[in-house]
């Protein structure tokens, strides 16, 4: 089984140590590799793969720039696994395409990829997570200054990038069956609650109400999945428990 892994962020890494336990021959491209999914030729470069998944990332908040990226990113990959008659596995984001959070960038660009990737693939798995843990530690060093932080108001129902991964994998080893799974851990948290529970934080944490109809869904939990949604991982306090924070 030859798996490539599009993105070279913390996901597209998490997954390829995933298929690796699984047995499968797993390649990571990315920039670092010298693979850009927007200017190279994604057909030629993902060629021979049984499986491409699409992990890509890009750190804006601008919905003209991030719908631009990833629906660039997704005509690419849907291209390549055409080509070699590959099914395409896309990570995206659970409920991304509420209309009431489309105000943040991110989320309306992940919504127009996954609406193009429907039509585009002929062979399309979509697996959704909630925020990673890992987004409390980002979120921190985005928003610190000195010893002063800002903390977003949100709830969210979060789950470990590693429980994620090994999902994917599966899908891609053919080990799940399906064409789409959204996927959050076992519990429901704050920002705030998951930032405080970090070791090392800044002295001083602040939270930061967003403004309007966005920060108003994402304080009412509009992130939270429904019962619909796969729990997969540990809780927070464990995963923090063995290091990973």
């Amino acid at each position: 089984m030859r798996v490539a892994v599009v993105g070279g962020g913390p996901s597209g890494r998490a997954i390829e140590r995933a298929l690796v336990e699984r047995g499968a021959t797993a390649t990571l491209v990315s920039r670092s590799t010298g693979f850009d999914v927007l200017r190279d030729d994604a057909v030629e470069r993902l060629g021979g793969s049984d499986v491409i998944v699409e992990a890509t990332g890009h750190a804006t908040t601008s919905r003209t720039v991030a719908t631009d990226f990833f629906t660039r990113s997704t005509r690419a990959v849907a291209a390549a696994a055409r080509a070699s008659g590959a099914r395409h596995v896309l990570l995206s984001i659970v409920h991304c395409d509420l209309p009431e959070v489309q105000g943040y960038g991110y989320f309306a660009g992940k919504a127009a990829q996954e609406r193009l990737a429907r039509e585009v693939s002929e062979d399309l798995v979509i697996v959704r997570s909630t925020a990673w843990f890992e987004f409390a530690r980002q979120s921190l060093d985005r928003f610190s200054i000195g010893p002063l932080a800002l903390v977003t108001q949100m709830r969210m129902k979060p789950v470990a990038l590693d429980a994620v991964a090994g999902v994917i994998a599966d899908v891609a080893t053919g080990r799940r069956a399906g064409t789409a799974v959204d996927l959050a851990g076992p519990e429901v948290l704050t920002l705030w609650e998951m930032t405080r529970r970090l070791p090392d934080r800044p002295a001083v944490t602040v939270p930061l109400p967003v403004p309007g109809r966005l920060g108003r869904a994402l304080r009412d939990g509009a992130l939270v999945p429904g019962d619909d949604a796969e729990v997969v991982g540990p809780t927070y306090a464990e995963w923090l428990r063995a290091g990973s924070g």
